[in-house]
């Protein structure tokens, strides 16, 4: 199974962390911007980046957005939500408080394909370590 994690800055150790579980269980990272160096100052490799990033949405087979979330982080639930139908999309959230109504952050985390969990971040990731949940997703 190829997955996905978009995250914020603030929470790259945890998408490290959750990418290493993902990874050790057999799992493809699509693309792991995580571990990019420096920051990409031309716009030649940027828009190059961009691409690779939407396709790495696209192609993988589980997404999990890690809450808070930087701004490019919703449009890559978009690109995921668009190309719902070979995939899982988890959104994670530590409080819940980005799903609080009537104001949540961002309307497509209410949308049907996207599963809101909240809970503690060891949850999320015992979550995605278990047997079972593994064998779902890799079996959509």
């Amino acid at each position: 199974m190829r997955y996905y994690i978009a995250s914020d800055p603030a929470n790259y150790e945890k998408a490290i962390l959750l990418s290493e579980v993902l990874s050790a269980r057999g799992h493809e990272h699509s693309q792991d911007r995580m571990r990019r160096e420096g920051a990409v100052t031309d716009e030649t490799l940027l828009g190059e980046l961009t691409f690779s990033e939407l396709r790495a949405v696209r192609d993988a087979e589980l997404v999990v957005i890690l809450l808070p979330a930087r701004p490019e982080t919703y449009t890559e639930l978009g690109v995921a939500i668009a190309t719902r139908g070979n995939k899982r999309i988890i959104i994670w959230s530590e409080t819940g408080r980005e799903f609080d109504l009537p104001d949540p952050v961002c309307s497509f985390s209410f949308h049907p394909s996207a599963e809101r969990v909240v809970c503690p971040f060891p949850e999320l990731v015992r979550m995605l370590d278990s047997e079972r949940i593994s064998g779902e997703l890799a079996n959509d």
